[in-house]
């Protein structure tokens, strides 16, 4: 099981390129000195954006991992020095209107993922759907059928499938990988993905199903951020 924890940042507009400039900076020691803390970054470009997102994205195997890596702060004092990395962290927070950590896992059953060993993808569009209470069996069924419908369509869509575990235990959410925002423009909609590959009686009432079945449902594009990156070795 996969462990997915996510460190959300939104940052005060007219801090904004200061902000950036830190973490570029952090970022590029981190990869200059091997730092074992890997993470990629991405910015919400398209949604909800009245104030700039920042996502670090970092997988561990198991939360004795995760524990073993340590916090955020110790990593950047390690990389920084302790007394350039206090400055580092205090002038950043400085920077946030808000920040949140969450964890998610991987759900394979409910995804058809991209091949192993690809790299980041420039962008993504990720689908955020929090299910009602009582009803997460069948915000489940949809998304397996989604991908269920993906190869046997041959559709180049891949999609893979998270669910919250620390954080709000009733949100699953998806990435899809963009090598750029025009692959939108040749991939179906969920409900046409849905219709065509099971039929528009079966496939329309499994999307109606699995709508009903979701309290609240966004969407947004982000893009990769290299340049604020330590990110994996492949």
């Amino acid at each position: 099981m996969a462990l997915i924890t996510i460190n959300t940042d939104v940052v005060r507009p007219d801090r904004l390129r200061r902000y950036e400039a830190l973490v570029k900076e952090l970022a590029s020691q981190a990869r200059k000195q091997d730092e074992g803390w890997r993470w990629t970054a991405h910015f919400t470009a398209y949604g909800n954006t009245e104030s700039a997102t920042f996502h670090y994205v970092q997988q561990t195997e198991s939360f004795a991992q995760l524990q073993q890596q340590g916090e955020v702060d110790e990593m950047v004092r390690r990389v920084m020095g302790e007394k350039a990395g206090e400055e580092m962290l205090q002038e950043a927070n400085e920077c946030l209107l808000a920040s949140r950590r969450g964890i998610s896992r991987d759900r394979p059953d409910l995804s058809y993922p991209p091949d192993p060993g690809q790299t980041t993808s420039a962008a993504a569009l990720i689908s955020v759907a929090r299910a009602r209470p009582g009803r997460q069996e069948a915000v489940e069924e949809i998304l397996r059928k989604i991908a269920e419908a993906i190869p046997k369509l041959d559709e180049p869509i891949r999609i893979t499938t998270y669910q919250t575990v620390i954080g709000d235990a009733l949100q699953y959410w998806t990435v899809r990988p963009l090598d750029e925002l025009g692959d939108l423009d040749e991939q179906l909609t969920v409900s046409d993905l849905l219709e065509k590959a099971f039929g528009p009686a079966e496939g329309g009432l499994i999307f109606r199903s699995g709508l009903e079945a979701v309290e609240q449902l966004e969407r947004s594009i982000t893009i990769y951020r290299d340049e604020l990156s330590n990110a994996p070795q492949s």
